[in-house]
């Protein structure tokens, strides 16, 4: 878990220090920049919170805030891609009253995710999880081996701490693509890419 874990602090640092490079030329009344520097601080808050859980052994409990890092990342991505001015307004307009049932829309995340060029990996991860975060640790209290049809392997700490700096990088590119000054996807990305393939059973 230590590599995933430090590969979101290393996101993380890419985040704050870009930011202290771009922050005087912020404009407030740019959609562009309000939509993607609020969305880069819930990248920064959701990470750090999905590596103190992976580091508590709670990587299954982590998943919807994955899930959630996905949907921000892949928006930050979605509105740097093209038309940013045009994108950034209707996210905000979006944003202006949000439910979870838009918010986290598997239908529009996976086109998304697919167009961008997001890993297969990330994919799975937002399109799986969900049953894993109900269904895992089932067996975790006295006597649970009772309810041995109900149990789910799921996912390790390292696994989703490494999905997070994936997420985090492609939110990284997503700045860097609009300001020039945050510099490191790609090495993030080459940590977070092996992500292991085994479940917790």
């Amino acid at each position: 878990m230590k590599a995933g874990v430090e590969a979101v602090g290393r996101a993380k640092s890419a985040i704050d220090h870009g930011f202290s490079r771009v922050g005087r030329a912020l404009k407030v009344e740019d959609p562009v920049d309000r939509a993607l520097a609020g969305l880069a601080g819930r990248t920064i808050a959701i990470g750090n919170a999905i590596a103190l859980l992976c580091g508590r052994q709670h990587a299954n409990e982590a998943l919807p805030l994955l899930r959630s890092l996905l949907e921000i990342s892949v928006s930050m991505r979605w509105i740097a891609d093209k038309d940013r001015p045009a994108r950034a307004e209707e996210f905000l307009k979006e944003t202006i009253a949000p439910r979870w049932d838009s918010f986290l829309s598997d239908e529009r995340l996976l086109a998304r995710m697919k167009a961008l060029g997001y890993p297969a990996e990330l994919e799975d991860l937002a399109r799986a999880s969900c049953r894993e975060h109900l269904k895992a640790n089932a067996q975790g209290i006295p006597w649970g081996h009772v309810f041995e049809q109900d149990k789910c392997a799921g996912r390790s700490g390292e696994e989703v701490a490494r999905a997070a700096a994936g997420a985090m990088a492609h939110a990284v590119t997503a700045l860097h693509e609009h300001w020039g000054e945050f510099p490191g996807a790609e090495e993030i990305l080459r940590t977070a890419s092996a992500v292991p393939q085994e479940r917790k059973q």
